[in-house]
């Protein structure tokens, strides 16, 4: 005989009480949509086979790719059409090699926002707020819903139906021409945005070539109520520029967004990031697929919940969270800590892995530092590149390559060495942590 724990307690990252809108989706799924039916069949599964929590593992799991390749026919429930005026099509950025096309209904994208931001009320009023019309996207060109980076497209093609401006934005991002900076900075004082949402490692960038060649924003300073990091895992050496420059008052807080979803994750006011339960039925796998435990590290699974358009089944996100065990807001989204992508994460000698977030605790935010980028090549051998504002710094070198070897084991060679510009992905994303080990 089964014992069911009682309705609403927390087994995993999910409330049971949520069990009856994940068997509605599983079912919608598997009646309406191609590629849900097909997976399901070939598991020899059923929606009904999922009676509590634990039964998911049964269910398979499903991929970026075999999304791409479904749509939009396969993942669409039937009936479905993209010509649809209240459908929202994204375009991923291409992180993961090939950009990747989803579609929502756009009020399906507003409840996931809200469900988010439940977690930060500030945050929520703010962006709810009749009166805040306007605001600023600064993040890589394949982030954007316009094209962003030639020279000729004016501002006003760049400015969506929702008030939002895109700024322009060059793919390699420490080689944006400054022609291109001073243009996204004047924009900024001329739109007078109410927040601003940004890659925080691009807008740093920003703000220090304002800051080195005495730009000055129109009035008293930055304009926006709030910035909002997100499109990219934010490292310390950014989050610690922006915070000690932003206008006093300004609220500054993250989220996760994936063209897939929406809003997956939301900070708080103490600044933990929370899981957007209430719009997706999370879990969080090691490499095994089981359930991790707080203050493990696992990949992200999303079932959405609720979606009447194009539902996903545990699809793989290839993001890695540790769960934290709560958070001081108490807040019942679980609290969790972006580790980032799971191909990204180091192979150490020991046979543990060593995350983006984890190179960047080792790293830090020492005031010279400008930006890195470190690639493992090898087993035994990896770079570590860095941009100082001080040039080179011995002394500094030899500490982190002795950490750094210290945490990889002591057969690996790290290679140290100041760098005067450090490039960007093809995506145009600029990431501090990569991997050739597979």
């Amino acid at each position: 005989m089964t014992v069911r724990p009682p309705a609403g307690r927390r087994t995993g990252l999910m409330p049971d009480a949520d069990l009856p809108r994940l068997r509605e989706e599983l079912t919608l799924a598997y009646e309406r949509t191609r590629l849900a039916r097909a997976k399901f069949d070939a598991a020899g599964r059923r929606p009904a086979d999922v009676r509590d929590p634990a039964d998911l593992a049964l269910v398979p799991l499903t991929t970026r790719a075999e999304y791409r390749q479904a749509f939009p026919a396969g993942v669409l429930v039937d009936g479905a059409t993209l010509n649809d005026p209240m459908v929202v099509r994204s375009r991923s950025s291409g992180t993961a090699h090939e950009r990747l096309l989803s579609a929502d209904y756009a009020f399906t994208l507003a409840e996931r926002r809200f469900g988010a931001l439940d977690v930060h009320p500030e945050l929520m009023a703010l962006l709810a707020d009749p009166e805040t019309r306007r605001s600023v996207r600064y993040a890589a060109p394949n982030c954007s819903d316009v094209e962003c980076s030639l020279p000729q497209v004016t501002m006003a093609d760049r400015i969506l139906p929702n008030g939002m401006l895109v700024l322009p934005s060059a793919h390699d991002l420490y080689t944006t021409p400054e022609t291109m900076l001073r243009k996204a900075w004047d924009e900024i004082a001329e739109w007078e945005p109410d927040y601003l949402s940004c890659d925080p490692t691009r807008f740093a960038h920003l703000t220090r070539a304002a800051e080195e060649r005495g730009w000055k924003p129109d009035g008293a300073g930055l304009p926006g109520r709030a910035l909002v990091m997100t499109y990219n895992f934010a490292p310390a050496f950014a989050t610690a520029h922006l915070r000690s420059r932003l206008p006093a008052g300004m609220l500054v807080a993250s989220s996760v967004t994936m063209s897939e979803f929406g809003w997956v994750a939301a900070s708080c006011p103490d600044g933990t990031l929370h899981l957007n339960t209430a719009a997706f039925w999370m879990e969080l796998l090691d490499g095994d697929g089981r359930p991790v435990g707080p203050g493990e590290i696992g990949e992200l699974i999303v079932t959405t919940l609720g979606d009447p358009l194009s539902p996903r089944v545990r699809y793989r996100t290839g993001d890695l969270y540790r769960w934290l065990d709560g958070c001081p807001c108490g807040h019942p989204h679980p609290a969790v800590r972006f580790e980032g992508r799971d191909r990204d994460a180091v192979r150490c000698q020991d046979g543990t892995r060593l995350t983006t977030r984890g190179l960047d605790d080792l790293v830090g935010a020492p005031e010279h530092l400008i930006a890195y980028k470190f690639h493992q090549h090898a087993p035994d051998r990896a770079e570590f590149r860095y941009v100082s504002d001080r040039g080179a710094l011995p002394g500094w070198e030899r500490e982190l390559t002795e950490a750094l070897a210290g945490r990889l084991g002591a057969g690996c060679r790290v290679d140290v060495a100041a760098a005067p510009v450090l490039p960007s992905e093809r995506s145009g994303k600029f990431l501090t942590c990569t991997t050739s080990l597979t």
